[in-house]
């Protein structure tokens, strides 16, 4: 990947993605991108208030981002680039895709609660309008090698390597064993399925150290928030398949949301051509 990009709104929850994004960029060895996206305030009364330019808002945004770029080339030893634009910060972020060579978009969420409460607006607008993989970082998971990664699957991706290069470069970066989830939702499951789905995922990790877990359960959230709490992992990864799959982990209709302390960063794969 070429480039890394952390979208930031200069709370904690954004400078700690900063942080993971920084630590990844040096093992990697790839460019990091601080990106900062914000809208004129809109008056909500009557009452009289200091009009604010643009031109105004957009040096004080520099400023606070050249901060933040500043403290991590001071802290990890890289060049960090900057870029701040008026707008709607998810579109603003899929147009610099589309612009630069970004292979990789860090970002963080905040708050408590199930993944449907602390994922936030800007989290899952990105996560659903770009093509780009999209690592979510907890605001509270500190940055640590990844030694286990879990990968969930239902079994019903194409093999296609590209989609997964990101998730083998991270596996061949930091030499780490892949768990391969499969929640099984009826009781036996349908063999076919999953019996393909292995034979598509042997291409995919030869040569990778892996192996497979399959968990019968009703919930797919409930099944994967389990096996995270009973099995230790570093980074989940999940593959978006044109929006259903944030539609369905991320919905508010769920009763059974991925719970939220197993604190692990998501990398949402992006299978959307």
């Amino acid at each position: 990947m070429n480039t890394i990009l952390v979208p930031v709104d200069f709370s904690p929850a954004s400078r700690n993605a900063a942080n993971f994004a920084a630590e990844l960029a040096k093992l990697l060895h790839t460019r990091l991108l601080l990106f900062h996206a914000y809208l004129l305030p809109t008056p909500i009364s009557e009452v009289p208030y200091a009009m604010v330019t643009v031109d105004n808002l957009q040096k004080e945004n520099e400023e606070l981002i050249k901060k933040e770029a500043d403290w991590l080339h001071d802290q990890y030893g890289l060049e960090v680039e900057w870029l701040v634009r008026i707008g709607i910060a998810s579109d603003e972020i899929k147009t610099l895709t589309k612009e630069k060579e970004i292979g990789l978009i860090v970002i963080g969420m905040k708050g408590a609660g199930g993944l449907d409460k602390i994922i936030g607006s800007t989290t899952t607008n990105v996560a659903r309008k770009v093509k780009t993989p999209v690592l979510v970082i907890p605001h509270d998971a500190a940055y640590t090698p990844f030694k286990y990664i879990t990968y969930a699957s239902d079994f019903s991706y194409k093999t296609s390597l590209p989609l997964f290069q990101p998730l083998l470069e991270l596996a061949r970066t930091f030499q780490a064993k892949v768990h391969i989830l499969f929640i099984r939702q009826t009781h036996g499951g349908d063999t076919e399925l999953e019996t393909t789905g292995r034979r598509s995922n042997e291409l995919i990790f030869e040569g990778f150290d892996h192996e497979y877990a399959i968990i019968e359960e009703p919930s797919v959230n409930h099944g994967i928030s389990s096996y995270l709490q009973q099995q230790k992992s570093e980074l989940l990864v999940m593959v978006a398949h044109k929006h259903t799959f944030l539609e369905r982990v991320f919905s508010k209709n769920h009763t059974t949301a991925m719970a939220y302390e197993t604190h692990v960063p998501l990398l949402i794969l992006q299978d959307k051509s």
